[in-house]
């Protein structure tokens, strides 16, 4: 963490968008702590800090949408996404594309699966845009707002942030376990 204010306050805009891509709700904080301390300036930085992220989920939309390599394709048949699921996962995300994606969004740890599961869905790459768009900006206003407001406490802040992600990825294993062990019974 100490290095990424380091580079920050260094570098600044121009390593922000990198970031970003990769880590947008912790990064937000650390910059809404740089632009108290005079290093970044809010206003610039809200916008790169979005641009990023939508690059981010684009990318995973399209592994998605236009597919993975074979052996993650493999992967993904043994824990069920198969066609008959996904003809289910599709309608799902027809009937209630806002709360689907948005939901995977926010969600921490493992939000890039709903993403890729839009892509893979098929949902129209302008309607999954507007609501992406529509989601970053309210969800990094409120993390660049914790930055600006609480930013010297944000060690502690990623530490919740990091639980949080690794609950959220314990118990999404948990589900695909249950659901794989489920699957084979039924074989059986």
């Amino acid at each position: 963490m100490e290095s990424i204010i380091s580079l920050l306050s260094h570098y600044r805009y121009l390593l922000l968008f990198p970031l970003a891509i990769v880590e947008g709700p912790i990064l937000a904080v650390i910059a809404g702590f740089l632009c108290t301390g005079g290093y970044l300036n809010a206003f610039l930085v809200y916008p790169i800090i979005i641009l990023g992220d939508i690059t981010g989920d684009s990318i995973c939309y399209m592994f998605g949408r236009w597919g993975l390599p074979g052996f993650l394709q493999k992967i993904g048949s043994r824990m069920g996404l198969g066609s008959k699921n996904m003809d289910r996962v599709r309608a799902y995300f027809d009937a209630n594309p806002h709360k689907t994606i948005s939901l995977s969004k926010i969600t921490l740890g493992i939000g890039f699966a709903g993403i890729y599961l839009a892509g893979n869905a098929k949902i129209p790459y302008s309607r999954f845009l507007r609501i992406c768009l529509l989601t970053s900006a309210l969800q990094y206003i409120a993390y660049l707002g914790i930055g600006l407001l609480f930013g010297d406490a944000y060690r502690q802040i990623s530490h919740y942030l990091n639980v949080v992600g690794a609950l959220t990825v314990v118990a999404a294993l948990a589900i695909l376990l249950l659901y794989f062990i489920k699957s084979i019974r039924k074989k059986l």
